[in-house]
Formats: structure tokens, C-alpha cells, sequence
């Protein structure tokens, strides 16, 4: 049993992360999701069910301390819920100035009381109030975020159990790679990192450049997106891959057939049959897709994707120790650790799920309803990272749900346009996503050429 004030060990992943997410700005290491919750609601019960899942479930409490190693301890009591009313705001700017709220506190460093993870109760209207999560990526992951939302609205109708919500925290000494597969997935790694190309203006990059970057999005309405993510292959219905296929098409260089590489989030519940748990248990993970051979089709260049994706899951290594592996063959030079896979794309859900209750037949019966807030307005980075610290990544794609659509937004480094600019790739993904559901089996419009200006 975790208990007030006991040391922690820290898992794999905060190990081999630690590196990365020291010194790092806040936005670049922290995450926000949000719910809405509209009926008649009671304020102080809501208040009690955060205060109980808290109390409950340690990973809520973690404190992650700095220092040369992660160290980690379990602090006495959960962060009262950060409380805001804004029911004096203007009616059609309310939930905008909700968003930068919550992105405000996302952005913040760690305050003194040291908490990594804190909810926020923001109360729009009289019967409207967004419930949300911030934390530290180390603490707790994305899906945490939205397991843990569900809890509070579980302990709100009183259907809440602490043992249907395993912790992380009971999990510490957890090593995904037994000593004999991780010998012959280093010899697999490292044959795969040593064919990398040694070209020093792509793994260092301009010489004293850090990254700024600028958010854009890409509305794909549900109609769209459900066409989209219907098609076949051995991961179907999988948005994630989806996405990374366009992109791989779009971002592929004229006129070349060579693999293109990629970073993604692997979720470790799912890879290792983990089953729920409540922690950080999403890890990085590095692709290549193969687009060689002529006039390919969507259902060609998803099957690649998946194909490439799968091939890397059988053989994980966590992110730190791939990284190591490069950097040992010489492929790879920090702090540019990203820059053989610089376009990464990050946790997304499958598919958007928003609708009157999202399941939760009680809320039904208690006259409310509940919905993601504003997902994909509380994505995006908007941060600038300086030369000592940027990993070497151009392009962040997110997927978050608006309504009943899917958002794609991108983060694209305003210093480093290999790529082409981040409206051109915008632009050529939805040409590319339009033409793949009219019909996935012709040949995909051809790529124009990145490093063109567009009038």
C-alpha cells in the first residue's frame, strides 16, 4: 500500500525520460483535458468526489522532485481543486477564456506545494461547469486524463471504486523487455540505426537554432473522419495510423522512394496486456514507412504505415534506450535526438466519442450530460524551445475532438521549412484525406514539391 510521504521508485519511462523533460518548459512536458458537465449541478458534491478519487488513487499526489535522477514521493493530501466562476464573462467568450485558462495553468512552472497534478472546477454557467485535469507527462499520461475525469464523475454518482482504478504507483519495478528479448532487439535497433544516414545538416541542424513554433489547424468533419478511419488493414478504425499515413504521403520528398521516419505514442496498457492503470505508461516510439514502387493508393500507403508501426512494436525498446543505441552508432547527437523521425504525432483517441452522456447512463438519470471540452483548443504547444533543448523535431501533430468532428493540429517550427510551410502541408493532407475516402484504392495526388513558394 502506497502510503503519505513514502519514496517512490521511478518507473522505466521516468527514468529514461528524466533526461528529456528536465529543464523543459512547462507546456512542452504537461498536458490539460477538460469534460463538460451541464444540468443541474451540485458544486459541493462535485467538490467531494475530486477530494475522494484523490485521496483514493496516489498517482494524484506524486510529487516528482528534480534532481540528476527522478525522485519521486507520495504527498500527504491531493491539491484542492483550483476553483474559477465565470458566469459574469461575456456569454460567447466564456469557454475561450476558459481555454486559455487552463493553458495558462498548463504553462506554469510547478508551484511550491509541489503538486503535479491539479483539477480545476471552471464554472461557466448556472447549470454549466467544466471539469478538468493538468499534469505533469511524468506523473500521469493522457489516457490517466481522461480515466481519471471519468472516475470523479463515477464518485459523483456514487458508482465510484478505488479497485476498478489501478494505480501506477503498486507498479514501480514493472520492465516491459525480458534480459533475453532486449539483447536481440538492441541488435535489431542498432541494425536499424546504423543504416541511418549520417547527414550532419539533419541530425544537428543550423548551428545555434533553437525551435518557435506556430499552432494550426485542420477541421475534418465526422463524416469525413469516420470515412477515414473505416478502412482496412491490420490496425482498422485506427485514426492514429491514419493520420501518420497522409502525413508520411504528404511530407514524402519529390521524386525520392526513400523510407520516411516517424515518432508516435505507443500506450504500454495495451502493448503488455496491462489492462487500466493510472500513471505514465505512454511511451515514444520511432517508424519508418516505405513508399517506394509507383502510383500508390491510400489503402497502399496506410497498410505501409501499419506495417512499419507493427514492426517497431514487436521490437520495443523504450524511447531512452533507442536513443542510447543511436547515439552509441553515431547516427544520433544530442540534444537532436529526433531528428532522423523529426514529425511526431501525439496520443489521440479512437474515434471522438462525444454525445449526451458518453455512456454514463446515471448522469442520464441525475438530468445531465457530459462532453470533451474544447479538446483540440487545448492542444498545441505555442512555445519556443531554445537551441540547448529542442530535440529536433519540426512538426507535432495532435488529433483532438470538436463537436463531433476531429481537429488536426500542428505544431510546426517556424525556423526549419524542409517540410514546406505548415499551411502547404495542411492543405495537401486534406487534399490527400479527401481524395483517400472518395476512393482508396486510385492513386494518391503527388506530393508538390515542399520547398516551393506558394502564392
Amino acid at each position: 500500500m502506497t502510503g503519505p510521504g513514502q519514496a517512490l521508485p521511478a518507473s522505466f519511462l521516468q527514468r529514461g525520460l528524466w533526461p528529456l523533460a528536465r529543464g523543459a518548459a512547462p507546456a512542452e512536458v504537461t498536458h490539460v483535458r477538460a469534460l463538460r458537465m451541464t444540468g443541474q449541478i451540485d458544486v459541493e458534491r462535485l467538490t467531494a468526489a475530486v477530494r475522494q478519487v484523490g485521496e483514493a488513487l496516489p498517482a494524484l499526489r506524486v510529487d516528482l522532485m528534480d534532481g540528476e535522477e527522478p525522485r519521486l514521493r507520495v504527498l500527504p493530501r491531493p491539491p484542492e481543486p483550483l476553483t474559477v466562476d465565470l458566469r459574469g464573462a461575456a456569454g460567447a467568450g466564456r469557454d475561450a477564456v476558459c481555454v486559455a485558462l487552463l493553458r495558462a495553468d498548463r504553462d506554469r512552472p510547478a508551484a511550491d506545494d509541489r503538486h503535479r497534478a491539479r483539477f480545476h472546477l471552471v464554472r461557466l454557467t448556472d447549470d454549466e461547469i467544466v471539469l478538468a485535469l493538468t499534469a505533469h507527462g511524468l506523473v500521469l499520461d493522457a489516457p490517466s486524463l481522461y480515466a481519471l475525469l471519468g472516475a470523479v464523475c463515477q464518485a459523483y454518482t456514487g458508482r465510484f471504486r478505488a479497485g476498478q482504478h489501478r494505480d501506477g504507483t503498486t507498479l514501480p519495478g514493472l520492465d516491459p523487455v525480458t534480459e533475453r528479448a532486449r539483447a536481440s532487439r538492441r541488435r535489431w535497433w542498432t541494425r536499424r540505426l546504423t543504416a541511418l544516414p549520417g547527414d550532419p545538416e539533419k541530425t544537428a541542424g543550423p548551428v545555434g537554432a533553437g525551435r518557435a513554433t506556430r499552432t494550426h489547424r485542420l477541421r475534418i468533419p465526422a463524416r469525413r473522419w469516420h470515412a477515414l478511419t473505416a478502412l482496412g488493414g491490420p490496425l482498422a478504425g485506427n485514426g492514429q495510423l491514419a493520420v501518420m499515413a497522409l502525413a508520411a504521403w504528404c511530407l514524402r520528398p519529390p521524386g525520392r522512394a526513400a523510407a520516411t521516419a516517424f515518432s508516435t505514442v505507443v500506450d504500454l496498457r495495451d502493448h503488455l496486456e496491462l489492462g487500466s492503470l493510472v500513471g505514465p505508461f505512454t511511451d515514444r516510439l520511432a517508424f519508418t514507412v516505405d513508399l517506394g514502387g509507383p502510383a500508390l493508393s491510400f489503402r497502399d500507403v496506410l497498410l505501409r504505415t501499419q506495417a512499419g508501426f507493427l514492426d517497431a512494436v514487436v521490437h520495443y525498446l523504450p524511447y531512452a534506450e533507442v536513443v542510447e543505441l543511436g547515439v552509441e552508432a553515431g547516427r544520433i547527437t544530442p540534444p537532436r535526438t529526433a531528428a532522423h523521425w523529426d514529425v511526431a504525432l501525439h496520443f489521440c483517441r479512437n474515434p471522438p466519442t462525444s454525445a449526451a452522456t458518453r455512456g454514463e447512463r446515471t448522469l442520464a438519470e441525475r438530468g445531465l450530460s457530459i462532453e470533451l471540452f474544447r479538446e483540440a483548443d487545448l492542444l498545441g504547444a505555442s512555445t519556443t524551445v531554445p537551441a540547448g533543448r529542442w530535440d529536433g523535431t519540426v512538426l507535432d501533430l495532435s488529433l483532438g475532438e470538436l463537436a463531433e468532428d476531429t481537429v488536426l493540429v500542428l505544431d510546426a517550427d517556424l525556423n526549419h521549412t524542409h517540410h514546406g510551410t505548415a499551411q502547404h502541408v495542411l492543405a495537401r493532407m486534406d487534399q490527400a484525406l479527401r481524395a483517400a475516402v472518395t476512393d482508396p484504392d486510385a492513386p494518391l495526388p503527388t506530393p508538390a514539391d515542399p520547398t516551393r513558394s506558394h502564392r
